[in-house]
């Protein structure tokens, strides 16, 4: 064991350690001030703590016993053990009588039920950086202030932290902390507070990356630059395929220490991406724990969130935006409501050179080189500053200069205190990495360390030849990784804690619905607008669709039933196409972005809403051009019901298009892939047309179904205005037009109740849709 604090690394059961010289403790003692206690001061295994005086650490409080306990300094980390004191010890709120400490770990001599000013909390982190913590005292103040703006009681200088983010309210003797309904969120031992929450005496709070801890009427915090620590225990992740259950992810534990760049590589099938998906957040590992600096990723992700960021392998910048555009909504989406429009810009612009794409403001980012375009994705996440960072495949696509220049960016973020992990199949730049994650096949961890460990432990110059090792005997590397870490092991006897407090449901995000609506609609217009050839190919379709019905007008159009009723029947296919074709590829066509921005806090309200607010305008126009013309070239009835008859003509257009988009975005929404959202358009347009009920009569069945059509509400709505029973039946015999009597049809009532019917009708299918929208979307995070 080295001595002197000096640092040394080891492994345990499969996940890295840190050394002696990076153990330190912040302790809490009754009324005193906290103290940092670094445990490699005492060149010794076994340092004792208690009340009594002989103890190494020397507990002054009346709920520490004499002789409570000890840590145990071994390589593979720090133990804690209780010698059966009275009180015991709580590790991060579960008592136990042992554990393994990990960075953010928190202990503390207490009453269970309920914390008193005299008991004792432990704060353990392992980073080499030592991290001050500052006290701010309650005194008679009756308010403490905290949050981004400088006029603040404590002053947290964070992007995500808003300028009034939360007050800590003295009322006699008591003490509470209030929400002042910010972005991000404040959380009091994992959970988020809702207005206004009693404080009890060495509560923690977190606010975005700054730790809080309450204590004697004062309030200690620390915030934490260095980055976060990551620790996968024993994670499983499995799927069913043909009804057989796979390990995707076979029982994986490691390490990931603050500030480091970690590479996860191996070939096809090896279970990389599911294994960074599960330590960020993205996809909850069937068994197992992910702990960020002591705390569960999962129960706690809505604390943890806008501390993470993740860069899809799918660029999730739009193309049709510059690249100041792209980064500025997104800022206005990710970054507290209440930030300035100044302080937002410089904030872009930041993020800007930290990429190294000055200059590139204002080009389109379809005009941007593929490394250029993953560069702007990895801006669009350091918008919000996160401490941990996650990539999929950055280096995809990537000639090897470009690939070069991006490891020595993503370098350079762990040098500003940034944690970065990716996913690459690349070995080229390997060297830059801090670790290396290597995934044989089936979701096995056949190695973890860094380039010289792993060319020892493979024996091999060129960690290329690793990949077919792995693949093809992937178990027996793992076995012979998990006995190096065995033999490596020094110590035992100590169960491992892996019990936490569970804080599993999600709080709501606190953005503004309204104004993320707002920020939606204003950029989906300007994608619109961006793309001028797609734009004129929309607008010009409803023109030439009601030239095309011209063609076949015969003269007598709104005086014989017949003719009339094929006008009206294909007038409305056409309406309906319009609107569907707006939007079938809308949601799919941008779900990587969709997915990444609802893990922060996007409001599917406001994404569902702001499409349809632009789409209804693109729907409008369309319709004024689909009308407009038809009643140039083959006409419109004489009269209306109650408003003019091309009033109401186009109003039934446009709430047949409308209709037929909201369908459209839920059909969308279904699909992972454009292409696969085209296909369904003929299928869902082809019910239109049978049950309709203009070509074949309906009965049975077939009247049911019509009851779930738009064109058969469409159609009613457009044969009342044109008064259908009340034209002439005509047939042509022997080269001679008979007029015959009809029968007159329900469907075609020339009522105002009846058409307002089918227009209530239409807007029920456009809430239908949109409701079933939103259902769909909630597992777009899967």
């Amino acid at each position: 064991m080295n001595q002197g604090g000096m640092d040394c690394t080891s492994h345990y059961g499969g996940y890295h350690m840190s050394g002696r010289g990076m153990r330190r403790l912040t302790v809490f003692v009754g009324e005193q001030s906290p103290r940092e206690v670094d445990l490699g001061q005492f060149h010794k295994e076994y340092i004792s703590f208690g009340r009594s005086p002989d103890n190494d650490l020397v507990l002054p409080s009346p709920n520490v016993s004499k002789h409570h306990g000890f840590f145990r300094l071994t390589a593979n980390g720090v133990y804690v053990e209780d010698l059966n004191s009275t009180n015991g010890l709580l590790f991060n709120g579960t008592r136990v009588a042992s554990g393994l400490l990990r960075e953010g770990d928190i202990l503390r001599i207490d009453d269970e039920r309920r914390s008193v000013t005299s008991g004792v909390l432990f704060f353990f982190n392992t980073s080499s950086e030592h991290h001050s913590w500052k006290k701010r005292e309650m005194g008679k103040a009756g308010e403490l202030l905290i949050g981004r703006e400088q006029r603040c009681d404590v002053v947290l200088n964070h992007v995500s932290v808003s300028k009034r983010h939360a007050s800590i309210v003295r009322e006699g003797d008591a003490f509470f902390v209030v929400d002042h309904s910010s972005t991000n969120g404040t959380f009091v031992n994992g959970r988020r507070v809702q207005g206004r929450k009693p404080l009890k005496e060495k509560d923690v709070l977190r606010i975005v990356d700054t730790r809080l801890i309450f204590a004697n009427g004062c309030l200690y915090y620390c915030s934490y630059k260095r980055g976060l620590g990551i620790e996968a225990v024993h994670l499983v992740r499995t799927v069913k395929n043909k009804g057989e259950t796979f390990n995707i992810c076979n029982d994986v534990s490691l390490s990931i220490e603050p500030g480091e760049l970690v590479a996860i590589i191996g070939g096809s099938g090896a279970g990389k991406t599911t294994l960074m998906n599960a330590i960020c957040g993205y996809n909850r590992p069937t068994s197992g724990q992910v702990l960020i600096n002591g705390e569960e990723l999962y129960d706690t992700y809505d604390a943890l969130k806008n501390i993470i960021g993740y860069v899809p392998q799918q660029d999730i910048v739009y193309d049709n935006l510059t690249l100041f555009s792209m980064l500025d909504y997104a800022a206005k989406l990710r970054l507290p409501d209440d930030m300035s429009e100044q302080e937002r810009r410089q904030r872009v612009h930041q993020v800007i050179d930290i990429v190294e794409l000055k200059g590139k403001e204002n080009t389109m980012i379809r005009q941007l080189s593929g490394g250029q375009k993953k560069r702007a994705s990895i801006a669009v996440e350091l918008l919000s500053d996160p401490t941990l960072f996650f990539l999929d495949e950055p280096a995809s696509g990537l000639d090897p200069g470009t690939e070069r220049n991006l490891m020595r960016t993503l370098k350079n973020m762990t040098n500003t205190g940034k944690t970065v992990v990716l996913v690459t199949h690349s070995t080229l730049n390997l060297q830059v990495c801090d670790k290396i994650v290597f995934m044989g096949r089936g979701g096995n961890l056949c190695f973890y360390g860094n380039t010289r460990e792993a060319e020892e432990f493979f024996h091999v110059d060129n960690l290329v030849d690793v990949y077919n090792m792995m693949t093809e005997d992937p178990m027996r590397w793992k076995s012979l990784y998990n006995q190096k870490a065995q033999r490596e092991r020094k110590g035992g006897g100590y169960k491992e804690v892996h019990s936490r407090q569970s804080y599993s449901k999600k709080a709501k995000s606190k953005h503004s619905r309204l104004r993320q609506t707002g920020i939606l609609s204003s950029r989906y217009l300007q994608l619109l607008i961006n793309d001028r050839q797609r734009l004129a190919m929309v607008l010009l379709q409803a023109p030439i669709l009601a030239l095309l019905i011209s063609l076949v007008k015969n003269g007598y159009q709104f005086e014989r039933y017949d003719i009339t009723k094929s006008l009206l029947f294909a007038l409305s296919c056409s309406a309906f196409w319009i609107g569907m074709l707006n939007a079938i590829q809308e949601v799919c066509k941008e779900r990587a972005i969709l997915r990444r921005e609802y893990m922060t806090g996007l409001h599917l309200g406001a994404y569902i809403t702001s499409k349809l607010l632009v789409l209804g305008v693109l729907c409008l126009v369309q319709s004024l051009l689909l009308i407009g013309v038809f009643w140039l070239t083959v006409g419109i009835p004489e009269e209306g019901l109650f408003l003019p008859p091309f009033l109401e003509m186009f109003l039934t257009a446009f709430l047949t298009a409308f209709s037929a988009t909201a369908m459209g975005l839920f059909a969308s929404s279904l699909f992972k892939n454009p292409d696969r959202a085209m296909t369904a358009a003929p299928i869902l347009l082809m019910p239109q047309i049978l049950f309709s009920g203009l070509l074949f009569k309906l009965k049975g069945v077939t009247t049911v179904l019509s009851w779930f059509t738009i064109c058969r509400w469409s159609v009613e709505g457009f044969g009342s205005s044109a008064n259908l029973n009340g034209l002439e039946y005509t047939v042509e015999v022997n080269g001679e037009i008979q007029e015959f009597p009809h029968e007159a049809e329900a469907f075609f009532e020339f009522t105002k109740a009846h058409i307002a019917q089918d227009w209530f009708l239409l807007v029920v299918f456009v809430a239908v849709f949109c409701i079933l929208s939103g259902l769909v979307l909630r597992s777009v995070k899967k």
